[in-house]
């Protein structure tokens, strides 16, 4: 029985039964899944296993959300998305980046809620760019799992969209299963503990105990506070709003 991420226990049989239903159907369903991904599921225990942990074991369940998280990875270009391909200006803003790490080890992603833009034009581009960092995260913890820091400071109800935060939780729940750490909501507005209730019914109950509205000081019960930056309170230097006209994320894709 082994061990994933220090925590989850699966027996190496269950692993194996999954991988290889998959391969068996590898030859007709190819074209639906990108290259890296088949990989991944050739290669990668954890990524297979998540969807069995998902899925409490039962192994037709995984392979059905297997191979419907694959084909919409490669639908959404997931494993081939660059920097290039996505506006610039959600570079610039910083409206989603990478900032450091939770005391459980897990990379936080954070969102910064003042930057968004409810625009049903470019809904696409905003979900590529949201999926776009929770790859990053989830690379950089070797297919773990990772935190989002929903920083609500200085929003505003314009900057309030139902549907993205439809997109963010159902993005956990159907295709990166088991991939979710904490969802803390920072300083969480009066109108946003309005529509709460619309939320909740969105969430799966197995999420409801990760989600914790946070902060500046009970967030560091959960990250400690040379990870948090120090507009939240906390110590590190890592660039969180843009100055001076300097966005670098120290993301090097073109």
């Amino acid at each position: 029985m082994p061990m994933f991420k220090n925590k989850w226990f699966l027996e190496d049989e269950l692993v194996q039964e999954l991988r290889n239903k998959f391969l068996d159907d590898l030859p007709t369903e190819k074209q639906n899944y990108h290259e890296d991904d088949i990989k991944r599921v050739k290669e990668n225990d954890f990524f297979v296993a998540r969807y069995i942990l998902h899925n409490e074991k039962d192994i037709e369940k995984s392979y059905n959300m297997l191979t419907e998280s694959l084909k919409y990875r490669k639908e959404m270009e997931v494993n081939t998305l660059r920097k290039k391909d996505l506006p610039k200006e959600y570079f610039d803003n910083r409206a989603v980046i990478l900032c450091n790490k939770d005391n459980r080890d897990h990379p936080i992603v954070a969102i910064r809620c003042k930057t968004h833009v409810n625009n049903k034009d470019t809904r696409r581009q905003q979900q590529q760019y949201m999926l776009y960092w929770v790859e990053r995260g989830l690379r950089q913890s070797d297919w773990g799992a990772v935190t989002i820091l929903f920083d609500c400071t200085d929003s505003g109800v314009s900057n309030v969209d139902l549907d993205m935060m439809r997109f963010i939780f159902s993005t956990f729940n159907k295709y990166v299963p088991w991939g979710l750490g904490y969802f803390f909501v920072y300083n969480m507005p009066w109108y946003l503990s309005a529509l709460w209730k619309v939320i909740k019914q969105w969430v799966p109950q197995r999420h409801l105990e990760k989600i914790k509205f946070v902060d500046c000081n009970s967030i560091l019960e959960f990250v400690d506070v040379d990870q948090l930056p120090i507009c939240l309170g906390g110590t590190s230097s890592k660039l969180y709003e843009p100055k001076n006209g300097v966005s670098r994320d120290g993301d090097e894709s073109e």
